[in-house]
């Protein structure tokens, strides 16, 4: 028996073909999370084909293990493709959907990922929840689910320093600088509970190389998601990525090699411009164009033999922006909670008051059903929605007593926003849930 039946999963989802395994997702839920009664419009995380499955994947297809972490995808995905392969270079796209990159593909069949798809493989897998890049790039760099590594939100509370931080800044939330957290004794090192993928493939022979933007690549966050990596490369642009990528395969041409290139720019046009409107299918040409004329072109056939391309995301983004719900103007709910909700705007986790846990859900229930769907955080954890295993030590306490999942393109705040992202992520929308795999040979 497998795991995926321990969740009452199916056994065998249906992988011949990309639309077959879309329409198993969007209505695959295993019988805990049903009894939770989730809206047929929410599409959840199925841990079998998710992110949280790409670490042990990659370890497998480069001879390695990761023992403790979620199982690799299906080999029907995968194993045909991964004979002889001795170098995975992993793109990964912050807010890339699976219904955004299909249809741009579609439309526009010149794209040199839609020639990848047509030699390899695309396919749909979902996402973790919540749907925030925070929860779902510590997946993507450690292969545990959420409930396990800890990282549950863009925004949490940390019993063990009294405050609710945010955790891409790791600072207080609030606070103008990065990195205060660290600074105050956090240690990045064991802060999360979990190896991370590069500290566990390291002894078995695979060499990690992380390239990431300059702007990025020594915050503390960063730093929490590369423990164990060999070398960190930092690029400015598009362009001198594909080259710094073409030299890193040259650079270790002779040893198993994980090179993992995150580009964020999706997300930030996604969040400033509006998630699939033409800058952002612009962005993506452009993105397209460079990987494809200055590394993927550009590579001798020596480079090519023994090299897989992996390409996903963490999550999609739904487009149009988001219609906010003030905590503070809802005075009765107001006064049953401790603290501002912490996650996610549409992701958040409520503190109930003493004793007024039951009368805030009632309010959630009978005046904010048609906004949000709430479940008690306890039954959320117990029926997998952050996913399967024994949660980490802390997750209870980051969780708070209720989770509320923002329907539709609400938000729910604790203060007016003078401006309002254009792309929305951390629910379980379709558009938020499911992302793309893509897996091709170069040889």
């Amino acid at each position: 028996m497998n795991r995926g039946n321990r969740q009452g999963i199916a056994l065998a989802p249906p992988l011949e073909s990309a639309e077959d395994l879309e329409y198993y997702l969007l209505r695959q839920r295993s019988p805990a999370l049903s009894a939770l009664s989730f809206p047929p419009e929410m599409v959840l995380p199925n841990y079998e084909l998710s992110i949280a499955n790409l670490p042990a994947t990659l370890a497998a297809i480069l001879g390695a293990q990761l023992p403790g972490a979620e199982p690799p995808l299906p080999a029907a995905l995968w194993a045909d493709l991964a004979e002889g392969v001795q170098r995975v270079v992993w793109v990964l796209f912050d807010a890339v959907g699976w219904f955004a990159l299909r249809n741009l593909l579609a439309q526009e069949g010149e794209m040199g990922l839609a020639g990848l798809a047509h030699r390899g493989r695309l396919m749909p897998i979902t996402s973790v929840y919540p749907t925030t890049t925070t929860s779902a790039l510590t997946t993507l760099w450690t292969g545990y689910a959420p409930a396990r590594h800890g990282l549950v939100g863009h925004m949490m509370y940390l019993r063990e320093y009294g405050l609710i931080a945010d955790m891409l800044m790791l600072s207080p939330s609030g606070a103008a600088q990065r990195d205060e957290l660290p600074a105050r004794g956090l240690d990045l090192q064991t802060f999360l509970p979990v190896p991370g993928l590069a500290e566990a493939v390291a002894p078995q022979g695979v060499v990690t190389c992380s390239l990431i933007n300059v702007d990025l690549a020594r915050t503390g966050f960063s730093r929490l998601c590369f423990r164990g990596v060999a070398e960190t490369v930092r690029f400015v642009a598009i362009g001198d990525l594909c080259v710094l990528l073409r030299q890193a395969l040259r650079a270790h041409k002779h040893e198993r090699q994980l090179l993992v290139a995150y580009l964020a720019e999706p997300d930030s046009v996604g969040h400033l411009q509006g998630a699939e409107t033409d800058a952002w299918a612009a962005n993506m040409r452009a993105l397209d164009c460079a990987l494809q004329r200055e590394f993927l072109d550009a590579l001798t056939p020596e480079e090519r033999r023994g090299t897989l391309v992996v390409m996903t995301a963490d999550h999609g983004q739904l487009p149009g922006k988001g219609s906010p719900v003030i905590l503070s103007g809802h005075r009765e709910l107001w006064d049953d909670i401790l603290l501002p909700a912490t996650g996610s705007l549409r992701a958040a986790y409520l503190y109930a008051r003493q004793g007024r846990l039951e009368a805030a859900e009632r309010y959630l229930h009978e005046r904010l059903a048609e906004q949000f769907f709430t479940v008690r955080s306890i039954d959320a954890l117990r029926a997998g929605l952050l996913g399967p295993g024994e949660p980490a030590r802390e997750t209870p306490y980051r969780l708070g007593d209720l989770v509320v999942t923002a329907r539709d393109n609400y938000l729910l705040d604790y203060r007016q926003r003078t401006h309002l992202p254009q792309g929305l992520h951390a629910g379980l929308e379709a558009v938020e849930t499911l992302v793309p795999f893509l897996v091709a040979r170069l040889d």
